[in-house]
This record gives structure tokens, sequence and C-alpha cells, in this order.
């Protein structure tokens, strides 16, 4: 989401263009989007994302007119847990309750808490949103500290980081759905043909790295999840090696079993307590996107602490 977030908020400076964004505080019971989510409104009511099934979209394009009109936030509360209520005359498939902020962003407030939001996500400890409703100002915080009623505070987590060793074609799709879901990406290679195609492809995202460098490297740029990918054995071997990796929460390999097995014998120390190899579940399909899914399946599971099963399953 941060992606697209960013990418609307550099058009809406580069245009000094206004927008009304609008965040989900709170939710009770069933509801489409969680606290955190976050949508966008300009002038001509175009919305970029949603925070509803489109149940309340049109009203809420409504609502953000007003708010560019008197530039003051609001707060707005839905209740879908009565579906027969008059006052909507839809069927919406959720039945619970969503708190939400409406905010006008412009020049004149430096689009004060969306800017403040992706800054918090790029940093790699924890910190907290704190808007204030009579005026609209905002400010990011290292600690949450006392506020009065009259403050919206938000919980802002690091985006998580991933880093993908290997610099080949593939990791081009691995990159793009990655990022949509919002992790921050780091590449490194050590093979200069590759290295240089990749960094022609994607300027300024790749690093050379060999695997006698990747401690030092990730003590500057310290990731949660690795996928290695360098379609070299010996290269694989050597990364897998190395003590930095050997904690993380998951570390991947791309590869049939039974090169796994020819890795583990070159690696000159013990694999990560968390290598899954081969790297992905098992959903199908063949070719760079159907692999990126697999990978960041697993990768997002683990994020989140989840057991990847169908939906229909979960009680």
């Amino acid at each position: 989401m941060h992606q697209q977030l960013q990418r609307q908020l550099d058009n809406a400076r580069q245009r000094r263009h206004s927008l009304v964004q609008i965040r989900v505080l709170k939710t009770q019971g069933s509801s489409y989007r969680k606290s955190g989510a976050r949508m966008l409104i300009d002038e001509l009511g175009q919305h970029y994302d949603i925070v509803s099934g489109g149940c309340i979209e049109t009203h809420l394009a409504r609502q953000a007119m007003e708010i560019f009109r008197h530039g003051m936030p609001k707060i707005l509360e839905y209740d879908f847990s009565d579906p027969d209520a008059p006052e909507w005359q839809i069927s919406v498939g959720c039945r619970g309750k969503v708190t939400l902020l409406l905010e006008r962003l412009g020049p004149d407030n430096h689009y004060a808490s969306l800017a403040l939001y992706l800054e918090g996500r790029l940093r790699r400890q924890p910190s907290w949103l704190i808007t204030q409703i009579t005026n609209g100002q905002s400010e990011l915080r290292d600690c949450q500290t006392p506020t009065d009623t009259d403050t919206v505070v938000e919980f802002i987590e690091p985006a998580p980081r991933l880093l993908l060793i290997g610099t080949g074609a593939d990791t081009d799709a691995i990159i793009e759905l990655a990022q949509n879901l919002d992790y921050q990406v780091q590449v490194v290679g050590c093979q200069s043909l590759t290295l240089h195609r990749f960094q022609h492809r994607f300027p300024n995202l790749a690093q050379s790295v060999a695997p006698q460098q990747l401690d030092n490297y990730l003590v500057q740029h310290p990731v949660d999840y690795a996928v290695v990918m360098t379609h070299n054995q010996s290269l694989d071997a050597a990364y897998l090696s190395q003590a930095s990796l050997a904690q993380l929460a998951l570390v991947g390999m791309l590869g049939p079993l039974d090169r796994k097995h020819r890795v583990l014998d070159e690696m000159t120390s013990p694999a990560p307590v968390h290598l899954a190899a081969p790297m992905g579940l098992s959903l199908g399909g063949h070719g760079s996107q159907a692999v990126a899914l697999s990978v960041m399946s697993q990768v997002q599971a683990v994020h989140h602490h989840m057991q990847a099963q169908p939906l229909s399953r979960k009680h």
C-alpha cells in the first residue's frame, strides 16, 4: 500500500494539489479493512484504494468535498451491524463497525500525516503518529506519550525488510510483488554480468556484496527475511554460511530438493535455523510470476504468524 501512497503523494506535491486522506482508526467485528488502512481522494473526486468493499466510497467522496471546502478534520463512524438500517439501503458484506478520520492534505500543511506516516514506515524502529483533531496538525514521535481527547494516536510499525541475494531476471517479479505488499526490498549480488544488467533495470537498488562482505553489510542494513537465489550452487552455499543469516525468521533458497542437499554439503557453517528450501508455497503455475507468488506467500505467512490455508478452513 505505501508504495502507491508514496506515488500519489509525490504526484500531488509536484502539481501542488490537495488531497483528502481517509484513515481507518478502529474497527469492531467484521470489516473490509483494518486499522491503519488508508485511501486518498483528489479534488476531482477520484479515489485511490478503498477502505470498504465499495459500500461507503461514494458517501466518502461527498464527505471529502466538504473537507476540501472547510479544511478541518472529521471523524465518521459507520455501523453495519444492522444491515437493514434504512439510511444505507445497500447490501453490505461486513457486519461490523468502522471509525474513519478524514483529513485535508496540501502544500500549506506539507501533506501532514501522510508524509509522516510514510516516513515512519521507513524507520527501523516503531513510531507514533499524533494528529490534532482541532487543527489537523501532525507529528511523528519515537515513543508514546500521554495525549488528550482531541488527538488521534496511530502506532506505525516499520515496513518489513526483505533481502534478495541474487540479481537474475527472476528477481524482477519478486521485487514488484514484495513492494506492492509493503516490503522494503534490498538486493545484493556479486556476479558482475547479472548485477550490471539488474542495475540497468533497477538503478540504485542493488549493491555489489560478496559472501564474505554480507555480515558487515547487514550490520548497516538489517533485514527481517532473506531469499538466496544466485542460481550458483557454490555462491548459494557461501552466502548461506554467513552468520548474519543464521537467526533470521525466514531464509529461503530457490531450487529443487536435491539441490538443497548439494548446497548444504558445500556450506562451511551450519544452515540458518529457519531455512526454507525449496522456498515457497505449493500453489502451482509456471514462470517468474508464479514463482514470485509462491515465494512471497510464504514470506507473508511467516511475517503475519499465519498458517497458510484456505480461508474456508479457518474457524
